[in-house]
Formats: structure tokens, sequence, C-alpha cells
């Protein structure tokens, strides 16, 4: 009946997403709640509440449930009775203002495909004496700003893998910062060069693969019954992959020429989507971490693998506020640090291979 009485109720945040920084403190979270109603009610408080919670899945033996934890709580009254008796809200149109403050360091929202680990919502509850409460709620993203983002004189941080195959291939990857914003596209620069004579390079496989490990305190009957402390879940997901195809080239491996070497620059682009890919984090309770894998795959004139090559870089997701939009949408950047440049093979790769005089192989399109 109560429900029916209230002809609109309408909770509006101020801000979808919000990042706290030392900078940038105190921040709240602020908005709006909106009711219309029908007739006169008795109500004994209106309040809202910010809520954060850590939830793992588990299974259990009616199927999987969610482990929950509070992580934060903090509560703002909006009406109530001096006397703390139920009091009469007349019909017609009522709004209330809030405003949350937060502190200056929190736990980050932390969510993406198949898992909503940590989540903030806020509720506008309206309670009344001997009856159950009414609730609407909105989800609230709260994001610490990574001191990746306040360090503006941090140098970028590269990462190069040289190495030499058991079959023979000399190979260099390269991305210019293990540090890289959510959302955004990164270049990674491959160099191939076999020495087995007739060796030719027939696809590249670039993936990226987060890995994402979760726990809370096992309660006590949980400790007694299996002899554990902590509750895990764990799982491993791509992101991202994409299949570079070079056996569509028909250039012939003379008998007499010089070596060939393959080597090209080619966008990673990370999911633009807050519900596809998390942020990387390292925390007592969760651990989210990312990894680059790159896979070379080699065939002789007949078609035959000779070899294959893969090679794991791990690297950083942070989030920034500079691509998050209105209602939290993403903008991801463009990072090309590396499009374009020609710069030469490292000193090991020419002094090894004498690359001064080696031709090459760089697709127009990747």
């Amino acid at each position: 009946m109560f429900r029916k009485q209230i002809t609109r109720s309408e909770l509006s945040l101020d801000q979808a997403c919000i990042f706290i920084s030392e900078d940038r403190h105190p921040v709240s979270v602020t908005g709006r709640l909106n009711l219309t109603l029908a007739q006169v009610v008795s109500v004994k408080s209106i309040k809202v509440r910010l809520r954060g919670i850590f939830a793992i899945p588990i299974e259990g033996i009616l199927g999987s449930e969610n482990r929950e934890q509070i992580t934060f709580e903090r509560e703002q009254p909006l009406a109530s009775s001096k006397t703390l008796n139920a009091f009469q809200m007349p019909a017609g149109d009522h709004a209330f203002l809030f405003d949350i403050p937060l502190p200056s360091k929190v736990f980050d929202t932390a969510t993406g495909a198949n898992h909503q680990y940590h989540t903030y919502r806020v509720e506008a509850i309206i309670e009344r004496r001997l009856k159950s409460d009414f609730v609407v709620s909105q989800p609230v993203r709260i994001y610490q700003v990574s001191d990746l983002e306040t360090s503006y004189l941090r140098p970028h941080c590269p990462l190069t893998l040289e190495g030499h195959s058991d079959e023979n291939i000399q190979y260099c990857l390269s991305i210019t910062d293990r540090n890289v914003p959510f959302g955004c596209t990164f270049p990674v620069e491959c160099w191939f060069a076999p020495l087995l004579k007739y060796a030719k390079l027939n696809t590249v496989t670039a993936k990226v693969i987060e890995k994402q490990t979760a726990r809370l305190e096992a309660t006590a009957a949980e400790s007694a019954q299996h002899n554990m402390r902590f509750i895990t879940a764990a799982q491993s997901q791509t992101v991202f992959s994409k299949t570079i195809d070079f056996s569509r080239d028909e250039s012939p491996v003379d008998d007499d020429s010089e070596k060939i070497e393959w080597r090209f620059t080619t966008p990673i682009s990370l999911p633009q989507s807050l519900d596809a890919c998390s942020q990387s984090i390292s925390t007592k309770h969760l651990k989210i971490t990312h990894e680059l894998s790159i896979t070379a795959e080699f065939h002789n004139e007949a078609g035959d693998v000779i070899g294959v090559i893969t090679e794991v870089m791990p690297f950083k997701i942070y989030m920034t506020p500079n691509v998050i939009g209105d209602h939290a949408s993403i903008h991801g950047q463009d990072i090309q640090f590396m499009q374009g440049s020609q710069s030469p093979p490292s000193s090991l790769q020419r002094s090894l291979f004498g690359l001064d005089r080696v031709g090459s192989y760089s697709p127009e399109s990747l």
C-alpha cells in the first residue's frame, strides 16, 4: 500500500564517478531525492546512506552465491521528528538535498567482466514504524587518484624483452610504458629475425590477460569445518585479442639474399567499458593484474610450423579522471609514442646480427 502512495521516487547523483585525492580533498557524494506523495503518509525518518560492499562468489549447496562484507558506511539524516516519533508528510512534491563527505582514502570501486568485487551504492531510505522500509538506490563509482596521475614529472617506465629462441629466432618486443591509463590504446613494437634459411613469420597473436584473486576471512564455522582461514575466488580472462596474418605475403626468399627481418608496431586497444575490464589493484583482499602476451608462429615453405615464440609482458592499468566522462562513460586515450617510429634495433641486435645490412619487411597496416 505504501508504494502506491508514492507516485514518484527519484534519486539522482550529481556525479556518477568520483575521484579522491589529497589535493582535492574534501570530496562528497552529493545529489537529490525527489518524492511525490499521492496522500498524507506517516514516516519515522528519511535518510541517505552510502555503503561500500566487497563481494566474492562462492559455491554453495544450492549453487553459486556471493559472500559480502561491508567496507564503508556513512549516513545523513534528511527528515525526522524531534521526538523520534512518526510524523506526517503531506501530499505533493518533496525534494531533499544530500551531501555525504568522503574520507581521504577509500577502497576503489572494482568491477569488470563477470565480477563486481567492490561496489558503492547510495540508498535513500524511508523508515516507517513497525513496517518495512522503502528504499531507492543508485550506484556510484569512487576511485583514489593514482600516484601515476599526480606525479607529473614521472618518467616513462619502458619494458623491452629480447631473446633468442631454441629455434634460432632472434626477437625483441617493446612497450614504452608499463603504466597505461584505463581504456587507452597503446603500441607494442615487435622485431623478429630468424636465422633459419626458409623460416617465415606466419602469424602474431597479441592478448591482454586479466588475472583476479579475491579473498575474505572464513567464518568460524567454515574454518572449523574445512580447516581454512580464507574464502578465495580466482579467475583469468582475456580482455583483448588480435591476430596479425603474415601468411599472405608472397615475397620470395632468395637463396643468395640477405637475412630477412620482420619489424612492425601494432596498437593494443584496452576495452572502453567499465564492465569489460578492471584497473590493476593490489590490496589485502583483492589482487588484479594484467599482462600482454605475444605469440609469434613461424612456418617453412611447406607450411609446417617450425617455431613458436611466446613472451609475456606485465603492465599496470590505472584509473584516471581524464578518460571518464559524464555518466561514467569512457573516452580512451590513444597513446602514440611508437607509431611511425623507425628507431634502430638495440645495440645487442646490431652487434650480434649485423643488422645494418639486413633487409626488412614492414606491413603497411596492422
